[in-house]
């Protein structure tokens, strides 16, 4: 993946109603900036209005991001991409955009995106107790009777 040299604006078309999805915009939006990015939910009348066509990328897939010169990325380049337009994050950015590093970013975002629904149900928007009893419920290895008493005696919420 080549990051271009000369961005001064990217779009970041993201599914408006997955959790994980406006996590991340509100993270990436409290970033100092190194160049100016807009965030469009794919769900807005606004994304087929500024992006023609849109809907024909399948945007609820992954993450969509164009930047002024008409470059689109997608999924881990897209991640990457808005890494990058935070001023902290360039070194970094351009470390996963290369050759050694990017089939890694790209495994563990399509990890993350094939569950995205499910963990943002369980992860984001919630307090920590209803975290923990999320996935005290999920199937694996069961919890030992420490976690189960978490959850039952209403740990305050940053305790978990």
């Amino acid at each position: 993946m080549v990051i271009p040299n000369q961005i001064q604006h990217i779009e970041v078309y993201y599914d408006g109603r997955c959790g994980m999805c406006c996590t991340f915009h509100e993270w990436v939006n409290k970033q100092p900036r190194a160049f100016s990015i807009s965030f469009v939910a794919y769900q807005s009348p606004h994304a087929e209005e500024w992006f023609p066509g849109i809907s024909k990328l399948d945007p609820e897939r992954d993450m969509i991001v164009r930047t002024d010169t008409g470059e689109l990325f997608r999924a881990a380049e897209g991640w990457v991409i808005c890494l990058y337009s935070c001023a902290n994050f360039q070194k970094i950015a351009r470390r996963l955009a290369s050759p050694k590093l990017l089939p890694y970013a790209e495994k563990v975002c399509h990890a993350i995106a094939g569950r995205r629904r499910n963990l943002s149900k369980i992860l984001f928007r919630k307090k920590d107790r209803e975290v923990a009893a999320s996935l005290h419920e999920m199937p694996g290895r069961q919890c030992k009777d420490r976690c189960r008493s978490l959850i039952d005696n209403n740990i305050p919420d940053g305790i978990i």
